[in-house]
């Protein structure tokens, strides 16, 4: 398998090959993990790009003990008619991580945001933190030497209002996490997805790693 001359930085051919790697591994062993509920290669004025969707998961962040944001006679509440609290799938809100080469770095950059059907959870730094990033991450996340910093820009490709995780420190990072290994395309991404997206939740399903190994 080819390696990268240029490590830590990825061309734009390399890129889009390993964007088009990790989908065909997600449609292969997709089925066999639950963390991803998505991944597809998005093109955009000529240039491919990795879209991940997730669900979002707001026990794992809730500080209110799980309370609804609506008021709730108890009284009317039965104990066999439980499964009327749960949302139906088209009112269930997700991540949406899309992977996105820089031309000026030369290394992925990360862009995120909530897709939610009922507007709950806006671009701003409060839901970050209370629905996206881990309390224990918390103190890493805003420390803009170790990740390059989080904060809110426009879409390079929707103009919508997302979260992205600024570049200036991957390459570094990268290079730290590897040293003088030589890595393929798609173990490129992979390394980007572990040490970058790890801080907002984003990781890549053992299965698919497995699937990397055997290959």
């Amino acid at each position: 398998m080819p390696h990268l001359p240029s490590f830590p930085h990825v061309s734009k051919s390399e890129f889009g090959g390993a964007c088009g790697n990790l989908a065909a591994r997600y449609a292969g062993q997709g089925g066999l993990q639950t963390d991803w509920t998505s991944v597809d290669v998005v093109q955009h004025d000529g240039d491919s790009y990795l879209k991940i969707e997730k669900d979002l998961h707001l026990e794992d962040h809730d500080t209110t003990g799980g309370r609804l944001d609506v008021e709730v006679d108890e009284d009317e509440l039965r104990e066999d008619d439980q499964e009327a609290l749960i949302p139906p799938p088209f009112l269930k809100a997700t991540i949406e991580f899309d992977i996105m080469l820089s031309p000026i770095y030369q290394v992925p950059v990360l862009y995120f945001s909530i897709r939610d059907p009922r507007c709950r959870h806006p671009p701003t730094m409060a839901t970050l933190y209370h629905n996206i990033i881990h309390p224990q991450l918390k103190a890493q996340a805003e420390n803009v030497g170790v990740i390059g910093g989080i904060s809110i820009t426009d879409h390079p490709a929707t103009n919508s209002p997302v979260f992205f995780i600024h570049p200036c420190q991957t390459a570094a990072v990268l290079e730290a996490s590897v040293g003088a290994k030589d890595i393929t395309p798609i173990e490129y991404l992979m390394l980007f997805i572990g040490a970058i997206g790890s801080y907002v939740g984003l990781i890549v399903p053992l299965r698919i790693v497995q699937d990397n190994v055997r290959a």
